[in-house]
């Protein structure tokens, strides 16, 4: 029995901005249609492939010819927008393919793809100024897979000729590498027959440890292997299901994998033929060496009334996760929580180019998006709570594409990623008279809840005002200080002296954080007490002033008691004797002095700070 079904590959999320709409059960998000990275032009080829670092950053890759010839192209995800883009395989002239991308924590990316069938890659370090040059890795290769470690190491899985047949190669880039090196095992069991090839190809995820877990299809069966470092497991894994919920199995192919952050455990999807006739897809999990009990995750049910066409699957570093499948006339999707696939159930309508594509955030939001066919591009998001085991059903679907870049194609590819905290991006190509449009859209989160932080007590008018930083990692954010309903400046920093001086007393002030999409989250309003002006004082000094004869010293003193109505009040006073002896704190005080000239010295400080200093002349004769 074999699958007569067309060879897919993996595509790309889409994120940015344009007009916003209400996300479920949320006044803290909002989806954006999409924006133009690149276009309008006929040059644009495919939509390429997505990644995105859990800090926020990553990369989008493309084709798109130039002088007639596909070339690569990639755009950064920087501070919430993309970066124009650019070309990464200048020095090759030939033919590009198959881009893939993979990102992780300070800007690093790796791009892999093909130049007339020669695997190439390019690194980007972390902060680094630019991508290096090409780096050739295998030639005749195709069917790319990249994937990256939060802490930097990649692998990128591939099909290359072998001696009889098509094998699954694998290369490595070390945390600490400038440079791939190929691993000189094949992955694939038996040599003399094709693997890794059209919907058998290979697919790569990688655990924070920096191991990975390969799958791909050879002889009508998904096989998985562990790779360490440099060293291939000797102990591959066959996924094919003999029978399941009473159903037995067939042919099987289009694997996909993804891993948690403790390379222990991993998830992987695939297709598979039933006795039903139909093409199923089912999930099996990985738990250290082998793989536990299958299930199906497609929601068609038996008799099937389409074949499972496409698939996808997320897991974020603590194994929750999302798959779905395009299947006929629609799209199913199934949440995996806390180790369990929930039923598929349907997102929408679809059709057999659907693009599926799904994303899964550190903080349990999870991402269904795909394109019906009609020229929209859709996305539903779960808002799952991680304290319960129930989940929601998906909310509502939002469209990103933009009606005036005209219809997106999925024929020209889709893909998703989504950031930490549930930002999610998708790409797609959309293409309206005038040419075909790179396009980015986006689900934003807005600023996170933040403090003021300067207290409420009395303080100096002159000081800074300051508040805790909301969160957002979609770029910088904008604070506007108000105080008393009325802004007094701005700031992308979490302090702010007002340009014009405020008046002393009792006010209200907020901050208000704006981000880049104009989405605002406003601190709590508190009360800000200034006082600016010193305390009012007032010193009598009395008493004979004779060697060793008693002076005293009053001092009357008030803070916003006198002549100001308000004020942080007395803190202290100080009479320092001006002869070297030790100063009294106290309103009233005497002293003895030898005979000599003196300044006597009074300084009254109130509670924030602010003081007046009032001096006087002393001759004490014998």
């Amino acid at each position: 029995m074999t699958l007569s079904m067309l060879p897919l590959r993996r595509l790309v999320p889409l994120v940015t901005a344009a007009v916003a709409l209400a996300a479920p059960g949320a006044a803290s998000a909002a989806f954006f249609p999409g924006d133009a990275i690149d276009g309008p032009t006929n040059d644009i080829v495919s939509a390429g492939d997505l990644d995105i670092a859990r800090d926020g950053t990553g990369a989008v890759a493309y084709l798109k010819r130039v002088d007639g010839v596909p070339h690569v192209f990639v755009s950064r995800l920087v501070d919430g927008g993309f970066t124009a883009p650019e070309r990464l395989d200048t020095t090759l002239p030939g033919a590009a393919a198959d881009p893939v991308v993979a990102a992780s924590d300070g800007g690093r990316v790796v791009v892999a793809f093909t130049s007339n069938g020669q695997l190439n890659v390019v690194l980007r370090r972390n902060r680094a100024a630019a991508f290096q040059a090409p780096q050739p890795v295998a030639d005749g290769a195709s069917n790319l897979s990249v994937d990256m470690s939060i802490n930097g190491v990649s692998y990128v899985s591939f099909t290359a000729p072998g001696a009889s047949a098509a094998d699954v190669r694998v290369a490595r880039l070390g945390r600490l590498d400038t440079g791939f090196a190929l691993l000189p095992d094949v992955l694939d069991i038996a040599p003399a027959q094709n693997a890794g090839d059209a919907a058998r190809r290979s697919q790569v995820a990688v655990s924070a440890d920096g191991t990975a877990v390969v799958v791909w299809g050879e002889a009508d069966h998904v096989f998985s292997r562990r790779v360490f470092g440099t060293r291939v497991s000797t102990a591959p894994q066959d996924l094919n299901v003999a029978t399941l919920d009473g159903h037995a199995g067939g042919a099987a192919d289009l694997a996909e994998i993804d891993i948690e952050d403790d390379s222990s455990y991993a998830w992987a999807i695939f297709r598979q033929r039933f006795d039903d006739g139909r093409a199923h897809v089912v999930a099996r999990r990985l738990v250290g060496s082998a793989y536990e009990a299958p299930v199906f995750v497609d929601g068609l049910g038996f008799p099937a009334p389409a074949d499972a066409a496409e698939t996808a699957i997320e897991l974020n570093g603590r194994g929750e996760g999302i798959a779905a499948t395009s299947a006929g006339g629609s799209v199913n999707g199934a949440i995996l929580h806390e180790d369990v696939f929930n039923p598929g159930l349907p997102l929408g309508a679809g059709t057999a180019m659907s693009r599926p594509a799904v994303g899964m955030a550190e903080n349990n939001d999870a991402f269904a998006a795909w394109l019906p066919g009609d020229g929209s591009v859709l996305i539903r998001p779960y808002d799952i709570d991680p304290t319960k085991r129930s989940v929601p059903p998906a909310g509502p679907a939002a469209n990103l594409a933009r009606p005036e870049f005209g219809a997106a194609d999925p024929a020209l590819g889709m893909d998703m990623a989504v950031n930490r905290a549930g930002d999610a991006s998708a790409v797609f190509v959309q293409e309206a008279p005038d040419g075909r449009r790179l396009v980015v859209g986006a689900f934003d989160r807005v600023p996170g809840a933040f403090r003021t932080t300067t207290t409420a007590k009395y303080r100096k008018a002159s000081l800074p005002l300051s508040w805790g930083a909301s969160f957002d990692l979609l770029g910088p954010l904008t604070y506007r200080v108000e105080i008393d309903g009325a802004p007094v400046g701005e700031t992308q920093t979490t302090k702010l002296t007002p340009a014009v001086p405020v008046a002393d007393g009792v006010h209200t002030w907020r901050v208000v954080a704006t981000d880049r999409r104009g989405q605002t989250a406003t601190a709590p309003t508190r009360t800000l007490r200034l006082d600016g002006l010193p305390p009012e004082l007032t010193v009598k000094v009395t008493g004979t002033r004779k060697a060793g004869r008693a002076v005293k010293v009053a001092v009357r003193v008030a803070d916003g008691a006198l002549a100001r109505p308000v004020g942080s009040g007395v803190g202290a006073v100080r009479i320092a004797w001006g002869d070297k002896t030790r100063a009294a704190t106290a309103r009233t005080a005497t002293h003895r002095y030898k005979r000599g000239t003196f300044t006597l010295t009074v300084t009254a400080t109130d509670k924030v700070g602010n003081a007046t200093v009032a001096t006087q002349r002393l001759t004490i004769r014998k």
